[in-house]
């Protein structure tokens, strides 16, 4: 299970700011699917690390990315801050106090993987929640509260463009913006950068349920879960979103005995059939031609994340 929430005011900057998340590694060379993606092999999957790496993932920034670009940008936001007076602004700060009971968090819950949830022990616990405490561990590593003058300096989220803090004019997107421009500098388009192969990943992504041996899968597994005397599901996301668990404000669901065991039975009949494996080895088809269609667009995406690699090498100083 993944969550992650934040206040609304900081969406925006927070998303151009921080890069995306996959396996993917910095390494130049593509990862070899041939094996799978002419359809003489189907991995068999029935742990999360049985996925192998999907073709756009040489398209994505990867999990080292993300930690260097959130290094990256934090040292970056300091040096603006203290520039500002703020000398001792904390690394990973939570948000002000004054927040704390203000409305309007946008809580995103997505599936473990992109093809559902693979872990018995956590759906025998939690079903399609997770455990209660998540967030408050998540808390707890925050570093101190901001300031509500920090806030401001941050993000100036109130736009003003003749504001001085400490003699120095506050960025128009706050430091925090202003770290992120300094990240992407010299990028030829940051948003087809940041979206192109999101977008393309979640298009291919639906096309892959129409493949013939995707929907078989899918239907064998259905079938499955009903034989075990659960709910007849179209596919596994669908089992994770049913309304029936109810899911609360923060996205948690109520873990019932029926979810838990519907969870426990998603996951037994995706392993015995081996269902995962059929429906990434479809995805991956879809994104191999996909990539051989429009490599031209990928490669341009590609060169422009290694723009923003030498930009964070040169803040991380390697």
């Amino acid at each position: 299970m993944r969550l992650s929430s934040t206040v609304a005011a900081a969406v925006v900057v927070a998303l151009v700011a921080l890069a995306g998340c996959s396996a993917a590694d910095d390494d130049d060379e593509a990862p070899d699917t041939s094996a799978y993606t002419d359809g003489s092999r189907v991995p068999k999957v029935e742990k999360e690390w049985d996925i192998p790496e999907l073709p756009l993932a040489r398209y994505e920034f990867g999990a080292d990315d993300t930690k260097r670009t959130t290094r990256a940008q934090a040292r970056l936001v300091q040096r603006c801050m203290a520039d500002h007076g703020f000398a001792d602004f904390p690394r990973d700060p939570a948000l002000p106090g004054s927040m704390n009971t203000a409305g309007g968090q946008l809580v995103a819950v997505a599936m473990a993987t992109p093809f559902g949830e693979l872990d018995l022990d956590e759906a025998r616990r939690w079903g399609y929640g997770w455990d209660p405490k998540t967030a408050e561990k998540a808390a707890a590593e925050k570093d101190r509260p901001m300031t509500d003058a920090e806030f401001e300096v941050l993000y100036n989220s109130d736009r003003s463009t003749d504001r001085t803090v400490n003699g120095r004019a506050i960025p128009e997107n706050g430091c925090s913006g202003q770290a992120a421009a300094r990240l992407t500098e010299g990028v030829n388009d940051t948003t087809r950068m940041y979206t192109y192969t999101s977008r393309r990943s979640q298009a291919l992504a639906k096309e892959a349920r129409k493949d013939p041996d995707v929907s078989r899968a899918l239907r064998t597994w259905a079938a499955c879960v009903e034989d075990k005397g659960f709910a007849r599901y179209a596919g596994r996301e669908e089992a994770f979103r049913d309304k029936a668990w109810d899911r609360g404000d923060n996205g948690n669901t109520r873990r019932t005995r029926e979810e838990r065991d519907t969870a426990v039975a998603d996951i037994e009949c995706a392993r015995e059939h081996n269902t995962v494996g059929e429906w990434w080895a479809g995805e991956a088809r879809a994104q191999s031609a996909d990539v051989r269609s429009h490599r031209a667009t990928y490669e341009a995406v590609r060169r422009d994340q290694e723009v923003v690699r030498a930009n964070i090498r040169d803040v991380l100083g390697g």
